[in-house]
């Protein structure tokens, strides 16, 4: 197994089953991003204290909170390089809710929720995370909650723009 799918699995592993042991794999003064949460000052996290909150809820083990039961197929752990040539990994997963009451505000009337996303994990010299960058595709998800959000194929030869007006 590689070093990047070892990390991936570890991780993983440790978000959906227990914060503290997922909090230990990232430096102090890890530098958080996620683009998926309420907004841009929320999304980001710039020490353990911070990223514990955002973390918390995917390892919830109560299916009658709403928090719900989350976990993260791995898709794909692609090792790259980051910043002055640090061990980096990008994980590519699939992410599922089971019993969350809301996601994003809007009641998701009982449903199981699933879309895909990608983590960058960046290492720093004593193999804890210090940078992290996630994106999720939140489009799918908000169309399983029955949301009218058009996905145009603006690549498609035929499209027409007004379409959409």
């Amino acid at each position: 197994m590689s070093r990047g799918q070892d990390h991936a699995e570890r991780w993983t592993r440790a978000i959906t089953s227990d914060t503290e042991a997922a909090l230990s794999l990232y430096a102090a003064n890890v530098l958080y991003d996620d683009r998926r949460a309420i907004d841009h000052v929320y999304d980001t996290a710039t020490d353990v204290a911070e990223l514990r909150e955002r973390l918390a809820p995917f390892a919830n083990s109560d299916i009658s909170n709403g928090l719900g039961l989350h976990s993260f197929d791995i898709l794909d752990a692609i090792e790259t390089t980051g910043a002055a040539g640090a061990f980096a990994v990008t994980i590519l997963w699939r992410w599922t809710a089971e019993g969350l009451s809301r996601f994003r505000g809007v009641p998701t009337g009982g449903q199981t929720l699933s879309t895909r996303g990608q983590t960058w994990h960046q290492f720093d010299a004593d193999g804890r995370i210090d940078r992290e960058l996630t994106n999720w595709n939140d489009v799918p998800v908000l169309q399983q909650l029955g949301l009218p959000v058009l996905t145009p194929h603006y690549w498609a030869a035929d499209f027409d723009p007004r379409a959409l007006g």
